[in-house]
């Protein structure tokens, strides 16, 4: 697992820099997540592929970022190009789906 495409944030300037690239993924998870466990890894495989960082964010340590992107169930995954939202997927997470879009936007 290439665990280098993975930052972790602990404050909003980090993610306030972050997010300045044009497209990325922000993944919001927690530890205590079995699901989030198992979402990761396979995350982190199918966007190895791909120029595009993902940005974790753990809810529990992070609850004001969480807000302030309506996470209400996690895992959730968001998929950013020039500044919007362009995917959401929550808790039964789609890798197809994740994939094309990478596709399509990346390539």
């Amino acid at each position: 697992m290439n665990t280098e495409k993975v930052v972790y944030f602990n404050s909003d300037e980090e993610l306030d820099e972050f997010t300045k690239q044009e497209t990325h993924i922000l993944y919001f998870s927690s530890e205590n997540c079995n699901v989030c466990h198992s979402v990761s890894p396979k995350l982190v495989d199918l966007t190895s592929e791909y120029d595009v960082m993902i940005g974790r964010i753990d809810i529990n340590k992070n609850v004001k970022m969480a807000g302030q992107h309506l996470i209400f169930s996690i895992p959730t995954i968001l998929i950013f190009n020039e500044g919007r939202e362009i995917v959401r997927e929550s808790r039964f997470v789609d890798f197809e789906k994740i994939d094309r879009t990478l596709k399509l936007i990346l390539t």
